[in-house]
């Protein structure tokens, strides 16, 4: 074969061209591939449940986030003061009133330590409708909405309530009977809506959820 078009530095300058292009195209590919890698949902294990009406529901636990309500100085404090490594996390639509912390796997129990440093903030666990990292985000900022018996008046209500030592906050408008409760932030109002719908005395009881703002 012969180059008779071609001098040597030419040639030469042709040869670097080419094997850069391949070296560009081969590190953009790896960026891209170690992109993808980072960016792949994560999966969990442990699951909830909780009933929505009569319709058992899942949710599952991210021990990697935790949800901070009515955030603050120091309850930003508290949570660094547990982890070090603490960085706020961008949900996908900004909603007032929390901020959420990406930790180190905490095995779930990222609540209970903060609290401990901090007994005034409202924290609580982030769970997902589905078992990975890019389904909905729920958590509990505490109180249950229970659904009593329409044909109960007012006065059995607060009998219920008071037999029980539960506070209502606020009556709904959203039909007969339907009561705000008090109840701690994180998993105890999730324990305690179970509870309550399961000893049948009502008709429905779930955690008054905070729920990530979605774009369909």
């Amino acid at each position: 074969m012969k180059f008779s078009n071609f001098r040597a530095g030419e040639m030469l300058a042709v040869l670097l061209s080419a094997t850069l292009s391949c070296a560009i195209f081969s590190s953009a590919a790896c960026a891209t591939e170690s992109k993808n890698a980072t960016n792949k949902p994560a999966t969990f294990k442990q699951s909830y449940t909780w009933y929505d009406g009569n319709r058992e529901r899942k949710v599952w636990l991210n021990t990697q986030l935790v949800a901070e309500f009515n955030p603050d100085p120091q309850g930003e404090k508290a949570v660094k003061s547990a982890y070090a490594n603490a960085k706020t996390f961008a949900v996908r639509r900004k909603q007032t009133g929390i901020r959420i912390w990406q930790l180190d796997d905490t095995a779930g129990v990222a609540s209970a330590n903060i609290k401990a440093r901090h007994p005034q903030g409202k924290y609580s666990p982030v769970l997902h409708d589905g078992a990975s990292s890019d389904s909905r985000m729920r958590a509990l900022p505490g109180n249950v909405i229970v659904y009593f018996d329409p044909k109960w008046d007012e006065k059995t209500v607060n009998s219920w309530l008071s037999a029980r030592k539960f506070e209502a906050v606020k009556k709904l408008g959203v039909g007969p009977n339907v009561y705000v409760i008090k109840t701690g932030p994180g998993l105890e109002a999730l324990d305690i809506a179970n509870a309550l719908y399961r000893i049948g005395e009502v008709k429905a009881a779930f955690p008054d959820w905070w729920q990530e703002v979605t774009t369909r």
